[in-house]
């Protein structure tokens, strides 16, 4: 596994657990919008930092008893050849394992969840099907994103649907991507937030000076929509 960083702690990325966060180099997409552009763009991310794998599971073994899970993001963490028999190694030490992907590799998936190495799969849905390629930077991936929807619901795993609301997306464009995804468990929207340093902080700059949804649009159209998820709103 290719590693860039990691957050030791975090109380709020796997629900009921106390977790680590890992974030993995390497994305299938190039979302405008995206935060962390030194993990997906291959100039960028030859330079980004590595982790010892090794050290890594040091201390992960020295804070048993501390954390009980491990949240793998990026980047896109399904893009990583190695990602079954590395989270076999993290369930040696009795950690429950979640996945945050962006949907494109829906046989890596599926065979997790078969071999139930997953117990938690968080799901970027961009937009809605007709503008996925201007949200995810990439055309045809609409398929593979659907059918690894269609895994997650029909599976036992628990799992989050979510959009973060990015510029351009309308209350229209929320309720079309409620009428793709749902009915589901959970769906939640997302505010779209600018980091520090918007110059370098997103995929495409620009993006940082477009205007998205405020707080009560995102409201209403959490409101619009609600009735076709068991759980979810507006983070």
């Amino acid at each position: 596994m290719i590693l860039a960083s990691w957050e030791p702690t975090t109380l709020i990325d796997f629900p009921g657990r106390v977790a680590a966060t890992l974030f993995t180099v390497g994305c299938s997409f190039r979302c405008p919008f995206c935060h962390n552009p030194e993990l997906v763009l291959p100039e960028r991310a030859a330079f980004a930092s590595r982790l010892d794998v090794d050290r890594v599971f040091a201390e992960l073994d020295r804070r048993r008893g501390f954390l009980d899970g491990i949240v793998l993001t990026g980047g896109e963490p399904t893009s990583q050849d190695d990602l079954a028999p590395f989270i076999e190694r993290l369930k040696g030490l009795d950690l429950s394992v979640k996945v945050d992907t962006n949907g494109s590799r829906p046989e890596v998936i599926e065979a997790l969840l078969a071999s139930g190495l997953v117990d938690y799969v968080a799901i970027d849905i961009k937009a809605p099907p007709a503008r996925y390629a201007e949200f995810s930077g990439v055309d045809g991936s609409v398929a593979s994103v659907e059918r690894t929807v269609c895994a997650l619901k029909s599976s036992d795993a628990d799992y989050e649907l979510r959009t973060t609301v990015a510029p351009g997306l309308s209350e229209a464009d929320v309720n079309a991507i409620a009428d793709w995804i749902g009915p589901a468990k959970r769906y939640v929207l997302q505010r779209f937030r600018v980091p520090r340093g918007a110059g370098t902080g997103l995929l495409d700059p620009s993006w940082a000076e477009r205007d998205a949804l405020g707080d009560a649009a995102l409201q209403r159209a959490w409101s619009s929509i609600s009735d076709r998820f068991e759980a979810g709103g507006v983070r």
